[in-house]
């Protein structure tokens, strides 16, 4: 197994090991791998969606079925992730994953099943390379601020559709997760390094700032997230995985494909309560 890292703060490429077979001691190597580089990536994997679930679980408790992406009909717990003539892409942001949970989920195992021929690609950024980069006076007051995030994002979205009476299904569905409130900077339960914990899709304000003040300081995060130093960018191809650390990442799908046939399977892995990633 080789393991090569790809840029300075983020992302390494993994060979030599097949994820549907894995050893023991292949994956305590590649999970040590996954809690320094944030991201591993894998090319050539054939995993049936049992496999995929089961090297899930090597990291922990899987999530439950999501409110209302769509998944597989045999194996709910795998999210598709899907573009096909006709249905482009939604919109895209920048996000961690259903950080509009009460508990924050640990990381996501991505597949693909199917690729555009160009296109398509996936960036990853280090929200603790973004904390590194603040000053001490910054990092001191974000310590002391907390964010709500909530399920909003998606309403409007191809994923929303018209419930009973006209109400959006999302914010139908919304109803069950109420927004919840994370400290803006946690620190990670595992390595112990601290993270800035907001994201543009699901972080609606910061509580203790005024509107405008709460807008710019998000905005400043938000662009500073973007600074290519702080991203790896990846190239998908039929079989190519990716696994992420969801408490100390941002990612974004670059939507540059128009309706091109696109399919990728989810798994994600559940956290541990909030009192596990406090300062």
């Amino acid at each position: 197994m080789n393991i090569t890292p790809l840029t300075a703060n983020i992302g390494a490429y993994v060979d030599g090991v097949e994820l549907s077979n894995l050893t023991d001691d292949e994956f305590e190597a590649l999970y040590q791998a996954y809690l320094c580089y944030k991201v591993l990536f894998f090319h050539n994997q054939e995993m049936t969606p049992e496999q995929h679930m089961s090297v899930a679980k090597r990291f922990g408790l899987l999530e439950p079925v999501h409110p209302f992406f769509p998944h597989l009909d045999d194996q709910e717990q795998v999210v598709v992730i899907e573009t096909s003539r006709g249905n482009p892409p939604s919109q895209s942001y920048w996000h961690t994953d259903l950080t509009w949970q009460k508990i924050p989920c640990r990381c996501s195992i991505l597949h693909a099943q199917q690729c555009p021929d160009k296109g398509g690609d996936t960036i990853w950024t280090s929200m603790e390379a973004v904390w590194l980069s603040l000053t001490s006076d910054e990092q001191n007051m974000l310590k002391e601020l907390t964010a709500t995030h909530a399920l909003h994002a998606f309403e409007g979205s191809r994923y929303d559709s018209v419930a009973e009476g006209g109400q959006s299904y999302v914010a139908k569905v919304s109803n069950h997760y109420p927004p919840v409130i994370h400290p803006l900077v946690v620190r990670h339960p595992e390595t112990g390094n601290a993270t800035v914990y907001v994201n543009e899709q699901f972080t609606r304000k910061i509580n203790q700032l005024p509107e405008r003040e709460s807008e710019n300081l998000l905005k400043k995060l938000y662009e500073r997230a973007r600074l290519p130093d702080f991203q790896v960018r990846f190239s998908w191809q039929v079989g190519s995985v990716a696994i992420w650390d969801n408490i100390s990442t941002q990612h974004f799908a670059v939507t540059d494909y128009g309706d091109n046939p696109r399919r990728l399977h989810r798994v994600t892995v559940r956290g541990k309560p909030l009192e596990s990633y406090s300062l």
